[in-house]
Formats: C-alpha cells, sequence, structure tokens
C-alpha cells in the first residue's frame, strides 16, 4: 500500500496539529510493514516558504517528492487536476492533517478533525484561523472518503454540529488518541537548551500559548490566592510563546515576574519539555476549550500531576494523578494547588503515573489501529 501523508504543517511552528502527523507517520513507519509512504511538505492551499525544518525520515520506504518544491512550482502542482496523483507519487490512501482536504484523482482521502472550536467556541480564534479550519472542515466533507478524531469528544462535537452526516453518508471513521512525543521518557538525559532560566527548585507549571482558549487570566488569578494563602510559596513557570490577543496577559505576567510570583520562560524548545515536567510539581491545565489536551498526557508520562479543567475532552483523560476544577472558579484551583504543593507526590507515586499514562496512550497503539483503518478503506483488510 502507498500511503500519502500530509506533514506541511511540520514545516512551521509547530503545535498540536504539526506533532499529531510527525509522531504518527514515524509511529506509522516504525511498525516496519511493506508499506509505501509519500510525505507532502505542501498540501493543497498550504505552501510553505521553507520546508527545511519539515518532518524528515530517513528510511528506503519513505520519499519525500515535494520537499524541494519552491512556492510557485508546489502552488501550481496543486491545481494541475490530470498530472497531480502521477507527481504525488501514485499513491493509494492520503491523510490530510492541516485542516486541508483537496482532492487527488485516484486516491482514498482520510481527514483528521482535530476539534470543531472555529464553530463552537469562535470567541477563542482569530477570524482567518476560524475561516481556514472551516474551509478545510466543508471541504473534507465533499472530498474525504473517512475521517479520524482524535478524541470522542471531537466526534460528538462533528455530530452536534453535522447531525446525521456520518450516518448518512456512510462514511468510515475512528477515534484514535494522541500519545507523548518520543522525546518524552522518565530516562530523558538529554540536556535542557535554555536550563540556565530554569532554576526553582520547586515550581508548578503551565505549557501553552499565551492566548484566550488557554485561560491564563484564570490560571493567574488562582496563583495569587495561593501566594496569599501558601506557608512555602512556589512560583509559576511559564512555558509557551505569545498568541493572538496576549498584550495585556504579558503585561501582567511581566507584573507578576516583578514580584517573583511568575517565571515566563516563552516558548521553549521541544527537548527543554520533558525535564521541565518532570520537576514541576503539577501542570496547571484549566483551559476552556481542547480537541484532546495533549499536556496533560505528556505531563503524566514524566509522573508529574495535573491539575485541570472539568471539560468533557479532558475529563476523557482521566487518570491517577489528575484533579479536576471549573476553569471559571480560581479559589477550586488554589485549593488544588495548596494540596498538590502538601501532598507532594513521591518518587513511586510519579512511577505509577507514568507507568498508567504510557499504558493508556502509546503511538504505537494509535499507529497499528489507524493503518488497519487504511486497509479497511481500500479492502486490503
Amino acid at each position: 500500500m502507498k500511503i500519502g501523508f500530509d506533514v506541511a504543517q511540520t514545516c512551521e511552528s509547530r503545535a498540536g496539529c504539526a506533532w499529531y502527523a510527525d509522531s504518527l507517520v514515524r509511529a506509522l513507519v516504525d511498525l516496519k510493514t511493506n508499506d509505501q509512504f509519500i510525505l507532502y511538505h505542501h498540501f493543497g492551499n498550504l505552501v510553505n516558504q521553507d520546508t527545511s525544518g519539515g518532518s524528515s525520515i530517513n528510511d528506503s520506504r519513505v520519499s519525500m517528492p515535494l520537499k524541494e518544491l519552491g512556492v510557485k512550482d508546489a502552488e501550481k502542482l496543486w491545481q494541475e487536476t490530470e498530472l497531480l496523483k502521477v507527481k504525488l507519487g501514485s499513491p493509494d490512501i492520503i491523510h490530510a492533517n492541516s485542516f486541508r482536504a483537496p482532492k487527488a484523482p485516484g486516491a482514498i482521502l482520510v481527514y483528521t478533525v482535530y476539534d470543531l472550536s472555529f464553530w463552537a467556541k469562535p470567541e477563542y480564534t482569530t477570524e482567518a484561523n476560524r475561516l481556514t479550519c472551516e474551509r478545510g472542515t466543508l471541504e473534507a466533507l465533499k472530498h474525504a472518503d473517512g475521517f479520524i478524531f482524535i478524541s470522542q469528544h471531537a466526534r460528538d462535537e462533528f455530530e452536534r454540529f453535522l447531525p446525521s452526516y456520518l450516518k448518512d453518508t456512510k462514511k468510515p471513521w475512528i477515534v484514535t488518541p494522541l500519545a507523548p512525543r518520543n522525546i518524552f521518557s522518565l530516562n530523558n538525559k538529554k540536556p535542557e537548551k535554555g536550563s540556565k532560566r530554569m532554576i526553582e527548585k520547586s515550581y508548578f507549571l503551565s505549557v501553552g500559548t499565551l492566548e484566550p482558549r488557554k485561560n491564563y487570566e484564570g490560571l493567574l488569578d488562582a496563583f495569587e490566592i495561593y501566594w496569599g494563602k501558601s506557608d512555602k510559596k512556589i512560583p509559576l513557570v511559564i512555558a509557551g510563546g505569545g498568541g493572538w490577543n496576549s498584550e495585556a496577559l504579558k503585561l501582567r505576567i511581566k507584573a507578576l515576574e516583578n514580584r517573583g510570583i511568575v517565571r515566563y520562560l516563552g516558548y521553549v524548545e521541544d527537548d527543554a519539555l520533558p525535564q521541565l515536567y518532570k520537576n514541576a510539581t503539577a501542570l496547571l491545565f484549566p483551559s476552556f476549550y481542547e480537541g484532546f489536551g495533549l499536556p496533560v498526557v505528556e505531563a503524566l508520562s514524566m509522573g508529574c500531576p495535573v491539575i485541570t479543567s472539568n471539560i468533557t475532552c479532558l475529563l476523557e483523560l482521566k487518570s491517577y494523578g489528575v484533579s479536576y476544577i471549573h476553569p471559571t472558579n480560581p479559589h477550586e484551583l488554589a485549593h488544588e494547588m495548596l494540596k498538590a504543593q502538601k501532598n507532594a507526590h513521591s518518587r513511586f507515586s510519579r512511577y505509577i503515573i507514568s507507568f498508567l499514562s504510557r499504558r493508556k496512550y502509546s503511538w504505537k497503539k494509535t499507529a497499528k489501529k489507524t493503518l488497519s483503518f487504511y486497509r479497511n478503506l481500500i479492502g486490503l483488510a
């Protein structure tokens, strides 16, 4: 089977969609089947100025025919319907991972649905991003032959906004959860890039872009309450780049930094994240909306306790070491922080958190289920 795989978003600053694509395709290749994989560094109207940072796999079964294409040639390619299949390597199936669903003649199209926040919570995204995600999803309704959802919540929201679509069209679908990236391991010994900035012996941790959906304002409200009540105060370390509508938030963070309450690291290189999780008292993740909640799973994989929102998709991640709070109640979050600090998990407890997380969430499991879905779609099962 020839599998075309969209890795276009991995060429940009990587967020959830890009890490999904990169992690999944590596896990698929690692299954050591006889299948061939064709990576697409440009996909539909997502044409990259620079593909050098995109996913690259050195394996005889992997080809990357578009990686060296310039912008003009890549734009032209996706408009050449007659020759497109040949230029894409004549795949049997194409997996779309970046909210684009271009139709490639002769290939079955699988489309990953991360969430429908652009319809469910449009206030948590920019208009440009909302339109991109909406267009891609509507395009998928026309072109996709099968759908993969990253959580049951994403599947339920799809049904809420598009009732009976999957039933009426009889298009196959599966739910395959995400898993910690390969860099996450309790035995991770890689040096921390930027480690000079991470000097606190004890700290709470928050990971994620500074944007309204992540509820940093509520987190800071809770942290100030905690700071006033704790007898043994420890700071909050924030790892995440600046997002949209974050100017006022950055000013507040700066003021709290001046008081010694917060340490803002900005965007943190991937190699530094495992140790950040491993050494944290707890991950604080009071998000208003998520498609899955990858930081929760990655924290658990490092034995880091988690305090997170009791919203639907995050409740799916219920596990030993996870405490739930209402995202609009800063007093509840502060109370859980005080408990986490007082009842610091032992090394054994952290091992159990990691062990249970890895049993439940595995890219190998997700890859096997995904590959089986491909085969069912093209009749090879």
